[in-house]
């Protein structure tokens, strides 16, 4: 998947055009937010990644990421990084809506995480 359609994806929640060059102000802004989104989902995505015996994931860039890049992380993480980048897209033009997305893009982050199979390790006992 690219991170250009996480972006498109983003303004059809909005109800958006995803026409290119329709929402210039947007599209500039996605690359950061993508990124803003990977930095923060990164452990969970690791964690999702060693439950599943997938190799962990490469390092990407933390403050900027191409559109027509690959999306770094798991495909599963997807749709949500499409709720998070739209509710910080209009955060500034409807608060109100940009709040109820991101309340669903917590919930939804908060549901994968409690997914994830706890491991078990030994404990170490450590004496100061």
């Amino acid at each position: 998947m690219k991170n250009r359609e996480i972006y498109e994806n983003a303004l059809r929640i909005l109800a958006q055009n995803t026409t290119s060059g329709e929402n210039e102000d947007y599209e500039e802004r996605a690359p950061y937010l993508i990124a803003s989104f990977c930095t923060e989902a990164e452990d969970t995505d690791r964690f999702l990644r060693l439950a599943l015996g997938e190799a962990v994931a490469a390092t990407f860039e933390k403050v900027w990421l191409a559109l027509e890049a690959d999306f770094p992380l798991l495909d599963r993480l997807a749709p949500v990084a499409c709720l998070y980048v739209a509710a910080m897209l209009i955060l500034d033009e409807d608060g109100d809506l940009s709040d109820k997305l991101y309340e669903r893009y917590c919930d939804i982050m908060s549901g994968i995480r409690s997914d994830i199979p706890a491991t078990l390790e030994s404990i170490s006992d450590t004496y100061f």
